[in-house]
């Protein structure tokens, strides 16, 4: 799969897995919110990403607009038979995604060592 040029994230393969790597520290306001959701659609649209571990190590916060574009793509990942999972939450970020209930949608790893072997292991 060829990596498209993002702002907001870095995508790589690692086996069959898309490793999403946020590298924003703050996604903040709607224009980063849109911004980010447009990114994350453009992982979704790549036929190769059927197992997705979206990576928050570098993130410290995200606003209710990025919140909204992780929402969507939770949605629609699971509505197109799509694996995900989140990890390396700092407390703030794991807050924010709990208030609009992903933690419920979305398996959430320690790490990213953790998170990758949860694919093989289910």
């Amino acid at each position: 799969m060829s990596t498209p040029e993002f702002r907001h994230l870095r995508l790589s393969m690692v086996g069959d897995v898309a490793l999403v790597e946020i590298l924003s520290r703050d996604l903040q306001g709607p224009k980063a919110g849109y911004e980010f959701g447009t990114e994350l659609a453009r992982v979704l649209a790549h036929e190769a990403a059927r197992r997705i571990l979206l990576d928050f190590r570098r993130t410290a916060f995200v606003s209710s607009s990025s919140l909204a574009a992780l929402f969507k793509l939770v949605n629609q990942a699971r509505a197109g038979g799509r694996e995900l999972k989140f990890c390396s939450m700092t407390p703030a970020v794991l807050s924010g995604v709990a208030v609009v209930g992903l933690p419920k949608m979305v398996e959430i790893l320690q790490d990213q060592a953790a998170g990758l072997k949860a694919f093989t292991a289910g």
